[in-house]
């Protein structure tokens, strides 16, 4: 028994080597494949230019303008699909929506619509289309899939909310879809499942703009006539706390970690910085004129403001609230949405 023992060791420390040897080869691998893919994952900005009906394309690493995107008349709204690598435009004039590949910067098609399409957000999965119809109170689901179809406008469905329906936001799971009704003063929360609301959020004056903050225990509602942000309780949907901010404020973002929102102020041409576990302004930062969309690039820490007055993009270092860039983009810059996208 001893004699085989010993026969046995030398054999089973080899296999031991062996396998570290391995896994070390394997590690290794794995790490240049995720080195790989982060150098090819690249972030940008996408800017929608109100004024001569393009996008701007801005590359986050380098924050160099790439590309100018020809769309709709009178582009507002953005939705970015990373995982599909699509781009949603929302044309209000053009009552349109076109569809970009992200990859090309491309469009793929429009889809013409019977209604003003402003908000914009889509589903966790991306396979469906949230749009808000600011004139008609009402949001319309398109499945993305059927999207470039010839038939695809006549299978939206519509749902009846409140008054002029403008900011949307997706909750952090994906089940419940966040709606500012500007002129009903409330946020309705649909069932993502049913399509059906469930229920009706009062806050303050013209609800425009809405965010999640990272954590997403917390949705950020920017009322621009009572120039402040409602903090509303996700699980319990109720308002525990109302910020005032600049001077007609319109849309706001958060930190990935849900510590600070960041809310654009159109009527003091500033960049409020909220302190969500205080619930209190700690920082105001000037920026270019007429601040509109903002969106967090968790990467580099910086926020991206789009301006409509100065037809640029206001970058903000988010260590510092220090305005550190202005990149020229388009005519009336707006970008309503989350307009952060990553391609792989």
């Amino acid at each position: 028994m001893s004699l085989s023992f010993m026969h046995q060791q030398p054999s089973n420390l080899l296999m031991n080597r062996l396998d570290g040897f391995f896994f070390k080869i394997i590690f290794i691998i794995c790490i240049q494949c995720l080195a790989s893919l982060n150098a090819f994952s690249q972030s940008f900005a996408y800017i929608t230019n109100q004024g001569d009906n393009t996008v701007s394309v801005i590359s986050i690493e380098t924050n160099k303008l790439v590309a100018n995107i020809p769309v709709g008349k009178a582009p507002v709204g953005v939705a970015v699909d990373s995982i599909n690598h699509r781009l949603y435009i929302t044309n209000v004039e053009g009552k349109s929506i076109s569809i970009i590949d992200t990859l090309t910067n491309q469009v793929l098609g429009e889809l013409n619509v019977k209604f003003a399409p402003v908000g914009v957000v889509l589903s966790k999965n991306g396979a469906q289309l949230f749009v808000a119809d600011w004139y008609q109170d009402h949001v319309y689901v398109i499945d993305t899939n059927n999207i470039l179809n010839e038939n695809a406008a006549h299978q939206v469905k519509e749902i009846s909310v409140g008054k002029a329906p403008s900011g949307m936001v997706i909750s952090r799971e994906g089940a419940s879809l966040y709606i500012a009704n500007r002129d009903s003063d409330t946020v309705a929360v649909l069932d993502v499942r049913t399509l059906k609301v469930v229920n009706t959020i009062a806050v303050g004056k013209h609800p425009f703009g809405l965010g999640l903050s990272g954590d997403g225990k917390h949705l950020l509602v920017v009322n621009v006539e009572s120039n402040s942000v409602s903090v509303i309780d996700t699980r319990r949907d109720i308002v525990i706390a109302t910020i005032t901010v600049g001077e007609h404020p319109y849309c706001v973002s958060s930190s990935p970690d849900g510590k600070f929102a960041y809310v654009s102020n159109t009527g003091a041409d500033s960049l409020s910085v909220i302190d969500l576990s205080k619930n209190k302004v700690i920082a105001t930062t000037p920026i270019d004129g007429f601040p509109e969309g903002v969106a967090f690039d968790a990467k580099h820490h910086r926020i991206y403001v789009a301006s409509w007055m100065d037809d640029a993009v206001s970058v903000i270092d988010a260590k510092t609230n220090k305005k550190i860039l202005s990149i020229p983009t388009g005519k009336r810059s707006r970008s309503f949405g989350e307009f952060i996208g990553t391609t792989h």
